[in-house]
């Protein structure tokens, strides 16, 4: 009994001290402008990836379109001193290969080669917006997609983050709700609403993702753990899904953004992450990492 109470007081404790650190945005300088008002726009699809070749480091906020009917992923990162881009590209695409074995080592080193900010999943019909804190020098922007239709030919960007914008996070507009990612769970606080704004922070050692896929009225979590088990066995199985993919990209550990999606319509959800595990090559999903959510 005493292991629970703990459990739970811990939990609280962690969402408090996330709620505060988010919280701040509300005391901003009256006036100041937000990131979120003069976005990096990046546009992406069969035509390539388009976006600026330079920014203000700091508080960055960036706008992710699509024209591709069938959606897009956008991947923010950044390799750690001394690993080359190429090498990162190379492990990420045996992250997303099918097969667990290589999926599972692939993704292991990726963790340790590079440092994931997040990203987008888009649609013609829902664009969105993350905002976060990134230090000045390069990053890397990435078509996951692309990628995952031909690993050998990476779709990808070099945005240089120069200098600082001079804002901070009291600059940036307050998040209505927030997403913590866990080892093969998600923990939610007030997600509820198609045009809120939320926090999502990793607190695992993992990379972890944020994908939000339509579902039905009646549809359970045990459906879609069913479906997802038997698509890992390579059976076919009844999509419980009713529309594409959007969200949030991979992040590393102690990592996250606001993120808000323009367009999305209310209805019923389920949170899952597709990264593989480190051990098994399995997306955290199969494993159990989905949740449910009702947007009004």
């Amino acid at each position: 009994m005493l292991e629970h109470v703990f459990a739970r007081m811990a939990r609280t404790a962690t969402v408090s001290a996330l709620a505060l650190a988010t919280s701040v945005g509300m005391c901003g300088v009256a006036g100041a402008a937000s990131p979120e008002d003069h976005p990096i726009e990046v546009s992406l699809g069969a035509s390539g990836l388009q976006a600026p070749d330079t920014a203000k480091g700091g508080l960055v906020s960036v706008r992710v379109k699509t024209d591709d009917p069938n959606g897009r992923q956008l991947q923010l990162l950044r390799p750690h001193n001394g690993v080359s881009i190429d090498q990162v590209f190379r492990d990420l695409a045996d992250a997303v290969s099918p097969q667990p074995a290589t999926a599972g080592a692939g993704i292991r080193a990726v963790r340790g080669e590079a440092e994931l900010l997040g990203g987008a999943l888009v649609t013609p019909q829902v664009h969105e917006q993350f905002t976060e804190e990134v230090t000045p020098g390069a990053l890397y922007l990435l078509d996951l997609t692309a990628l995952r239709a031909d690993p050998a030919h990476p779709v990808s960007k070099q945005l240089n983050l120069v200098g600082t914008s001079g804002q901070n996070v009291n600059q940036a507009r307050y998040d209505d709700g927030m997403v913590i990612e866990h080892d093969r769970r998600f923990q939610t606080e007030d997600v509820d609403h198609v045009h809120l704004a939320y926090r999502v922070h990793n607190e695992s050692d993992e990379i972890h993702e944020m994908e939000l896929r339509p579902i039905g009225a009646n549809t359970t979590e045990e459906q879609i753990q069913h479906y997802l088990e038997q698509v890992a066995l390579g059976n076919p199985a009844q999509s419980p899904f009713t529309g594409p993919a959007t969200g949030f990209g991979a992040v590393s550990k102690d990592h996250g953004a606001s993120i808000q999606a323009h367009g999305l319509q209310a209805g019923r959800y389920v949170l899952l992450c597709m990264v593989p595990d480190e051990q098994t090559g399995l997306p955290h999903a199969v494993l159990g990492m989905h949740e449910i959510v009702t947007l009004q």
